[in-house]
Parts: structure tokens; C-alpha cells; sequence
């Protein structure tokens, strides 16, 4: 089963998405990019569902550091908040608006994870 890590500080986006996915994907949550480096450096997930504003380590700082690795794992950014400025830094496939519908999303996974079936 293909992992998921979310990083979100809201618990209820966190429980949303488990709901969502869990089942279909090995989701693990991270309460902010901190936690979630620790946590992609573990594992290493598949696939990144990411929050922009956080503490500790917001989404940006989050992204900077993974691109510092050299990472390809995809990477949603799902925001109620679009950053500013041009797009973010790979890897970065994707940014969405946080809806409950979660519609946005399972497309964005769908195109971030083109060569694959994606677990939806």
C-alpha cells in the first residue's frame, strides 16, 4: 500500500483526509513541516499532502528543505491561504484550495501521480 503523509497543523483536516484515504493509502500525519521532515525522512512517502501556514516550519520552509534533498516525491500543497507570488518551489506538482469536498484534491493526485494508478 502506497503511504500519504499529511502535514497539517488543523487536526480536523488531518482527520478529514484519514478518513478520506486511509484504506486506500498508509496515511501518517504530521502536525507541521518539523515533524513532517522527520517523518518523510523515515519513511519515505509516495505521495505529500501539505498545509502552507503552520508553526514551527510552514509549507515554503517545508518545500526549500525537500528540494534541498533533492527530493522527486510529489507534493500537494492544499491551502485556504494561495502563497504569494509565482509558484512554489519544486517539488511542488500541485496547489489547491482546502474544500471538504476534497474534489480539487483527488485531482491533483490524480495529475501528480500520472504513471500510476492513483489509490483514490
Amino acid at each position: 500500500m502506497p503511504t500519504l503523509l499529511v502535514i497539517d497543523d488543523d487536526p480536523a483536516w488531518r482527520s478529514l483526509y484519514r478518513l478520506e484515504f486511509e484504506g486506500k493509502w498508509d496515511v501518517v500525519e504530521a502536525r507541521d513541516g518539523f515533524e513532517g521532515l522527520v517523518l518523510f525522512d523515515a519513511l519515505p512517502p509516495d505521495l505529500v499532502i501539505l498545509d502552507l501556514n503552520m508553526p514551527r516550519m510552514d509549507g515554503l520552509a517545508f518545500l526549500a528543505a525537500l528540494s534541498l534533498r533533492g527530493s522527486t516525491v510529489p507534493v500537494i500543497l492544499c491551502t485556504a491561504v494561495l502563497p504569494p507570488g509565482g509558484p512554489p518551489p519544486s517539488p511542488c506538482v500541485g496547489i489547491v484550495e482546502k474544500s471538504p469536498s476534497l474534489r480539487e484534491l483527488r485531482s491533483a493526485i490524480r495529475g501528480a501521480l500520472p504513471n500510476q494508478e492513483a489509490p483514490l
